[in-house]
This record gives C-alpha cells, sequence and structure tokens, in this order.
C-alpha cells in the first residue's frame, strides 16, 4: 500500500482508516467469497496467461460451481481476454460462454461466489482523458484526483 492515513476521532467515537493504493498493471480486485468475507486482495495479471480454479491455478478460486482448472484471463500487450474453459463465468452479471474482451471496472463472477473488479489502469486513464472538466493528467480543476481504490475500515 502506497499511501495509509489514520484519523483518530475523540474517545468514544469511531475511528476511520482509510487506505488507497495505485496500481500500474491491469488486475483484478477479489471481493471475496460469500458475505463473510473481509478480505480484499489485488491480483496482477502479467502478460500472458494466468489460471484460475481451485486446483493448481495461479488464482485460487473457491466455492460452488468453481472448477479444478475454472477459466483463464489473456493478456496480450494489455489488451486483456477472459476464456471460461466451459465453465460458470459471468461478465457485469450476464454469462459468458466463448472469449471475452475485459474492460476497466466490469465486474467477474466465477462459478457462483467468487466475485472479482477487473481494473485496468492505463484504460482507465484514457476514459478519463474523455471526461470532460478533466486535464490531460486526470486531475480535476481543484487538482483532486478522481475514480482512486479506496478502502474505508470503521472501528470502535
Amino acid at each position: 500500500m502506497k499511501q495509509m492515513s489514520r484519523n483518530r476521532g475523540e474517545p468514544g467515537r469511531q475511528t476511520h482508516q482509510v487506505l488507497q493504493s495505485k496500481q500500474e498493471r491491469p488486475h483484478l480486485v477479489s471481493l471475496g467469497s460469500g458475505r463473510l468475507s473481509t478480505a480484499i486482495t489485488l491480483l496482477p495479471l502479467l502478460e500472458g496467461r494466468t489460471t484460475l480454479g481451485s486446483e493448481g491455478t495461479d488464482i485460487p478460486l473457491q466455492g460452488p460451481g468453481v472448477a479444478a482448472q475454472h477459466c483463464y484471463i489473456e493478456n496480450d500487450a494489455g489488451s486483456i481476454t477472459l476464456y471460461p474453459c466451459g465453465n460458470q463465468c459471468s461478465v457485469d452479471g450476464l454469462p459468458i460462454t466463448k472469449p471475452h474482451r475485459l474492460t476497466q471496472g466490469c465486474m467477474l463472477c466465477f462459478g457462483q461466489s467468487a466475485f472479482f473488479r477487473f481494473n485496468h489502469p492505463e484504460e482507465a486513464l484514457r476514459m478519463k482523458s474523455l471526461l470532460p472538466g478533466l486535464s490531460n493528467t486526470g486531475t480535476q480543476p481543484s487538482g483532486k484526483k478522481p475514480f482512486s481504490l479506496l478502502l474505508l475500515i470503521y472501528s470502535a
């Protein structure tokens, strides 16, 4: 994590902790494998093939409907494609049965409960440059950088 700040409140009030991580390569953000999961994991998608499944894969998956060799993701010079290999995969809630190019921010589900968000920082920067009111650096006139990954953790 590149930045971690802690704001301590008055006694008896909640403490807020914000974690921000800036990544340069395409990656998956694991949203856990069910309602009881509290972890978030960043998984880089390096050049070449990344395998996903429950046994002997680059990214291990758990949960109902997950096959041993569930699917793979190919990174070909920054173009990222999901290959479902005949197993249950969905992109933004829609089942896919053939290779599918992933785009910034899409939501993935493998099996019935392995959820991920796909992030492609380079693609996000290109998308931000097309938004009105943003400069070429992706900053707003106020100087703030939008669309960062922020995690807010509350504790008593």
